[in-house]
């Protein structure tokens, strides 16, 4: 499976325990977050740092213990300074045991977007910000029977939200052209960042001519199309080379670089050592981690 979490077909967790619990910090390949959507919905905690965060192109600043929620299918993207920040994603599915059970009629709204939730978490909202913290840290810590306890304070974070009124009833608004074309041709970079690709295959994919496509996709990732498809592929190599322990020419190759040459280049551009010397540097340190330290979607 590749390293592509920003799809929004990516499965979090287990099949019967659909949440992903990330820690991200400087040295953590992906730890910028990469313009992305997906269904699940997501909180993000800033432990130290400046965090910049963008849903659906508008800007949210944050510092050391904010904590932010990101809906179900909101395109977002974010720019980490000197940051270190957690991640947790899941399927708000779980929390739905029948399609008409109690939980469901507070659980669907969001779920299929007849209900917003105000993204920033006010710290002086005692309760809902306990519970929040307290979440990260029954999935950070994973203590015996933590599945039970990542359960409950679910239910009590979003009864929190609802009760301090986060959770507000609001018709659907439909999603721009723009962001849903941006959206689906992310998507297909995803699945397809292995390949070569050009900008006139990526113009044909949209419907955008090329001098347009260019223009908004740097608008919604703050790249243009061959720098954001050259970062996934140096993500991507880097967690083949550290969480899998491929070789720097097996990574190479399967991110999507036929040239080996070009590849310690443009590696050495985007991490500031040849791809040699950061396999060497963190294979031993991601690879007992494990995935789930080194993505944000």
């Amino acid at each position: 499976m590749k390293f592509t979490d920003f799809i929004e077909k990516k499965h979090r967790g287990t099949p019967d325990f659909p949440i992903q619990y990330y820690f991200l910090d400087s040295e953590s390949p992906q730890y910028v977050m990469h313009a992305h959507w997906h269904k699940e919905f997501e909180i993000v905690r800033v432990l130290s740092g400046e965090f910049n965060v963008f849903l659906d192109n508008v800007e949210y600043s944050l510092h050391s213990g904010d904590i932010l929620f990101v809906e179900c299918g909101c395109l977002h993207r974010g720019e980490p300074k000197n940051c270190v920040y957690e991640c947790i994603v899941f399927d708000l599915n779980m929390l739905r045991k029948t399609q008409n059970d109690v939980a469901s009629g507070y659980i669907s709204p969001i779920v299929n977007g007849n209900a917003g939730v105000n993204c920033m978490l006010d710290k002086s909202d005692n309760s809902l910000y306990a519970a929040a913290n307290s979440l990260f840290s029954a999935l950070k810590q994973k203590k015996p029977f933590f599945e039970l306890d990542v359960y409950s304070l679910l239910y009590r974070l979003f009864s929190q939200l609802y009760c301090c009124e986060y959770i507000v009833s609001a018709p659907k608004m439909p999603r721009g052209s723009q962001a849903e074309k941006i959206s689906r041709l992310l998507d297909w970079i995803g699945e397809n960042f292995s390949e070569p690709i050009s900008l006139k295959k990526l113009s044909e994919i949209s419907g955008m001519n090329e001098k347009y496509l260019c223009r908004i996709f740097r608008e919604y990732t703050s790249k243009t199309p061959i720098s954001y498809i050259n970062d996934l592929r140096i993500e991507n190599s880097c967690h083949e080379m550290t969480v899998i322990g491929l070789s720097v020419t097996e990574a190479a190759y399967n991110s999507g670089f036929n040239d080996l040459s070009y590849f310690s280049k443009t590696f050495k551009q985007y991490k500031g050592m040849t791809p040699k010397e950061y396999r060497s540097k963190y294979l031993k340190k991601f690879g007992q981690q494990g995935i789930t330290v080194l993505t944000n979607e």
